[in-house]
């Protein structure tokens, strides 16, 4: 399988699929990401369905639950089990490289892929609200965002489509 890169979240991390939901009959989807040295989180968000193992390949990775934050580093993977708020970053001085492993795949790729095209829209920050919004709400509950309750991203959805926004969005495969 060729290796597709995509940019994934909003703090601009280079992440490549090494292994997708067809190469495993949807059990699991890999990836491994590259994230730059930056102070920023990445959103914190919910898979509700999927179980995320972490795993620091160079660096120091922080993960950020709503109990604690940590550290992982090679050798010591972590596992956030489905329906937990989470963030992440990179705590190091330089740019770390981990592995994300999601199960069951579901529409892992999908998603990444049209999250990173409203990126690349560079639409307002509100617009961009309806399109992930909308997005999120094309793959029933897989994933949401934790700053916005889910009833307000569900709304949203459907301003999306009122207004020709949800056109902009590929189908789901």
């Amino acid at each position: 399988m060729k290796k597709q890169k995509r940019i994934v979240n909003t703090i601009g991390a280079d992440s490549v699929f090494t292994k997708t939901g067809i190469d495993t009959q949807g059990d699991y989807t890999e990836m491994e990401t590259v994230l730059p040295r930056c102070g920023k989180e990445a959103l914190a968000h919910v898979h509700p369905l999927q179980t995320i193992r972490l795993e620091a390949l160079e660096g120091a990775l922080g993960i950020v639950l709503p109990d604690r934050r940590l550290i992982i580093r090679p050798g010591h993977p972590f596992e956030i089990p489905k329906n937990v708020e989470h963030s992440f970053y990179n705590a190091d001085e330089k740019p770390i490289r981990f592995k994300s492993t999601l199960q069951p795949a579901l529409h892992t790729e999908w998603l990444t892929k049209e999250i990173s095209a409203v990126k690349q829209r560079k639409l307002s920050r509100f617009m961009s609200v309806i399109q992930h919004s909308y997005i999120f709400s094309r793959v029933q509950g897989e994933y949401f965002r934790s700053d916005i309750p889910v009833f307000f991203q569900k709304a949203l959805a459907a301003i999306a489509r009122l207004t020709g926004v949800h056109k902009s969005v590929s189908a789901v495969f």
